[in-house]
């Protein structure tokens, strides 16, 4: 049967196409030309099956291409013929990978695929149950010569859960294909001459079925890592025919089409530079809130890049604080404001204050209508209209009388319609949106609590404030710069200082020197030195008051003692106190003159 033959039309039911492919199918119908003279001349293989097998070779296609379409370069002639084999209108009889890219040489053999397997053909197309069909009829047959591969077989796993109520079906389908292939219904007896010709023609046929069937399947379900070329588009719940039935022209469509034409005239339409110029004044005005546009939108830093998620917590639904960026872009539009769900229960606190809280209330209550079921639509009108629209109500709105009169029109026409009253309440709404927008909204922006909002959100912190101790990677910058003292002073500096704070100078002992922070009271020095000759043991502390002979008068004219408290510090105490106070806490306690950090001293 040639391909002439065999070549089916496609009718306004079949899936668009481009017109690439009609060009393709002219292509492989000239190459497929017996004459010898304008086709490629095919020729029998006995190696690779037991029958012969006509077939042509990579260097038969591009030959043929270039002089057909005068090309000169190797390279265009087989991008062109690649295309032909990825999209199915030709096929290697081998089925490697390598061989789907065709090549100027004689390594892979080819043949032309049926017509009735070409893309976007009616009868042939590549749903998955006879995806499963297909794969169950091979796993009846052969296992050596017709056994799945493993992408294939998972597949089919998939395919006969998904499809489990049809399960028999496809076994049944699967099993009737393979006895018509086994009861030789491709016997071409009245052709040959013989009966061994004749079992030679239906086993040929049966092969290059089989081969036409694998080339099908492999182009619609490729093995994972190669591109899917027949890339399936949204299917139609309406065929093109019965869409063109339902258009039947008369004269009150002709009518119809008519006023729509004519209304369609009068319409105001903007030259297209106001139209391009409005997009970039747009652009301009929101490129500073886009955070793939603008790193500055994207603070503290940018969840795209970073694995910081701090951003997505500071921008979230609701939040306590919002940014900065999302309360300057509330005074933008009105729709800005109402569509963030923060921006809303902000607006709703300032109409709280002003006793029209209704009006905000209605707008959601009819924005969760449309958005609701079906099922609850009439009830959540009559609802609506009731607390809303009534006269003398507790929460009436400000709709004049012609609005009112629309809306309770189109409830009496509705009743008993859920389906057509969905928007019904439209006019109402959009009649309290304008008024919102006009004097609530300016007054908002005006308003204390706007703008103590931006102020709030102005000097908010965003970023996580944290201690590295030992990091080095990042260290907190103080307000005042630290004293560059070294951490351990020598015994004669203490006698200096000392003298001149009014300290005795038993206070200059070996105690090591700390700074304020409390994070690492722990890291200090918690063994006890050897004891003095006067018999005191340096690792006791007692307050300075205890101390005898010392009075607060001394102190008094010490600008660092300003509190009541006291910070306690390291002080000899005899074996005898020791043994009597069993309950005293032994620390070394940092002393106040020293204020250097642990990781900004000298080790």
């Amino acid at each position: 049967m040639t391909v002439q033959r065999e070549m089916m039309a496609v009718d306004q039911d079949s899936k668009p196409r481009l017109s690439v492919f009609s060009k393709m199918e002219k292509m492989i119908v000239a190459m497929a030309k017996s004459d010898g003279e304008t086709g490629i001349v095919m020729r029998a293989k006995r190696n690779l099956f037991s029958d012969q097998i006509e077939s042509f070779s990579g260097c038969d296609i591009v030959d043929w291409l270039k002089r057909q379409y005068n090309i000169s370069d190797v390279k265009e002639a087989c991008y062109l013929a690649t295309n032909l084999c990825q999209y199915g209108y030709i096929y290697p009889i081998d089925f490697k990978l390598s061989s789907y890219t065709v090549k100027y040489d004689r390594s892979a053999e080819y043949r032309f695929q049926a017509p009735y397997f070409w893309p976007f053909r009616k009868d042939g197309t590549a749903d998955s149950i006879k995806y499963a069909i297909y794969l169950q009829k091979r796993s009846l047959r052969n296992k050596q010569k017709h056994g799945l591969e493993p992408y294939e077989q998972e597949a089919f796993d998939k395919l006969l859960k998904v499809f489990a109520d049809k399960k028999e079906f496809i076994e049944k389908q699967a099993r009737e294909q393979v006895r018509m292939s086994k009861a030789g219904l491709y016997f071409y007896g009245h052709q040959a001459a013989s009966v061994s010709e004749a079992k030679k023609q239906r086993r040929k046929e049966k092969i290059l079925l089989d081969l036409q069937e694998k080339a099908f399947w492999r182009v619609h379900r490729p093995p994972p890592g190669c591109i899917k070329t027949m890339e399936e588009g949204p299917k139609r719940y309406f065929q093109p025919s019965q869409m063109a039935a339902r258009r039947r022209k008369n004269k009150e469509s002709f009518k119809a089409e008519i006023t729509f034409l004519k209304k369609a005239l009068e319409r105001p339409k903007p030259k297209l530079s106001k139209v391009l110029e409005s997009y970039l004044t747009w652009n301009e005005q929101y490129q500073e809130y886009d955070p793939f546009l603008d790193p500055n939108a994207a603070l503290p830093s940018n969840p795209w890049v970073s694995d910081d998620t701090l951003f997505w917590e500071v921008t979230d639904t609701l939040v306590k604080i919002p940014t900065e960026l999302r309360v300057k872009k509330w005074a933008i539009s009105f729709f800005n404001l109402v569509k963030d769900e923060q921006g809303l229960r902000e607006f709703e606190d300032f109409l709280r204050k002003e006793y029209s809280l209704e009006n905000i209330r209605f707008w959601k209550e009819v924005e969760d209508m449309k958005n609701g079921p079906r099922s609850a639509i009439e009830t959540t009108v009559d609802r609506i209209c009731s607390e809303f629209l009534s006269k003398n109500s507790p929460k009436e709105i400000n709709v004049d009388s012609k609005t009112l009169e629309i809306v309770n029109k189109s409830r009496e026409e509705m009743r008993g319609k859920p389906e057509s009253m969905r928007y019904i309440l439209d006019p109402a709404q959009e009649h309290i949106y304008l008024l919102m927008k006009k004097d609530s909204y300016p007054r908002f922006l005006r308003s204390e609590q706007y703008i103590n909002l931006k102020e709030m959100a102005h000097n908010q912190p965003l970023k996580k404030r944290f201690f590295a101790f030992g990091s080095g990677k990042t260290q907190i910058k103080r307000q005042t710069p630290s004293p560059k003292s070294p951490r351990r002073s020598t015994s004669s500096e203490r006698e200096v200082n000392s003298d001149i704070s009014g300290d005795s100078p038993i206070h200059s002992i070996n105690t090591p020197m700390h700074s304020y922070s409390t994070g690492n009271l722990k890291d200090m020095d918690m063994k006890q030195t050897p004891t003095s000759s006067s018999g005191f043991s340096p690792g006791q502390t007692r307050r300075r008051s205890d101390e005898p002979g010392r009075t607060r008068s001394m102190n008094a004219g010490d600008p660092r003692r300003k509190s009541n408290l006291e910070v306690p510090r390291s002080f000899p105490i005899s074996a005898e106190k020791r043994k009597s106070d069993a309950t005293l806490l032994s620390l070394n306690v940092p002393a106040k003159n020293n204020i250097v950090a642990p990781w900004e001293g000298n080790q």
